[in-house]
């Protein structure tokens, strides 16, 4: 199915089209989202969130982009939203001694892996995206530009600055 075929099957509210964007395209978004979240039951959840926005959302494609492209920033923002979420309601948890139960749920039992994730996610925004995306979903540092909607060279100098970043703030832990 062409891209345009999948839109306008969403469009026509057709259930092959769904059931086919879900197979293409779910794991690609629960990765993304896990790797923002660093929680794999709320990056589910999300993923539901997410396909319902590019369902909703189907009519204001206009294949500028390749549809991938267009979920990838989709997939994004709504995980970055769902981030400023948590960090509010964790301010909100400190400040009243009540925590959702969202948060009593660990991050990773690895403590290698928790610590590089703690790392990632004190990154500047735009470097983990761009870091995130590449690294973690191998997307290319064009699509990224796509995505992020930056230049190609400001892709590169993000990704740069990231590991450079990571290897200074992992260099005690001696992971690197």
């Amino acid at each position: 199915m062409t891209d345009p075929e999948l839109i306008e099957g969403i469009l026509q509210r057709d259930r092959n089209a769904f059931q086919y964007l879900v197979n293409q395209y779910q794991k690609k978004v629960i990765k993304t989202a896990y790797y923002f979240l660093g929680n794999m039951e709320e990056a589910e959840d999300l993923s539901q969130d997410i396909f319902m926005e590019i369902i909703d959302s189907s009519s204001k494609f206009k294949g500028a982009s390749a549809l991938s492209t267009w979920i990838y920033r989709i997939a994004v923002n709504k995980s970055i939203n769902r981030v400023k979420r948590n960090k509010r309601r964790d301010i909100f948890a400190r400040f009243t001694g009540k925590e959702p139960s969202v948060f009593n749920h660990s991050l990773e039992n690895d403590e290698t892996r928790e610590i590089i994730y703690r790392e990632i996610k004190r990154l500047p925004e735009n470097q983990r995206i761009a870091f995130t995306l590449h690294k973690f979903d191998d997307v290319s540092y064009k699509e990224i530009s796509s995505i992020m909607q930056l230049s190609l060279s400001s892709v590169e100098s993000l990704i740069h600055r990231a590991k450079n970043n990571l290897q200074k703030n992992l260099t005690p832990y001696d992971l690197i």
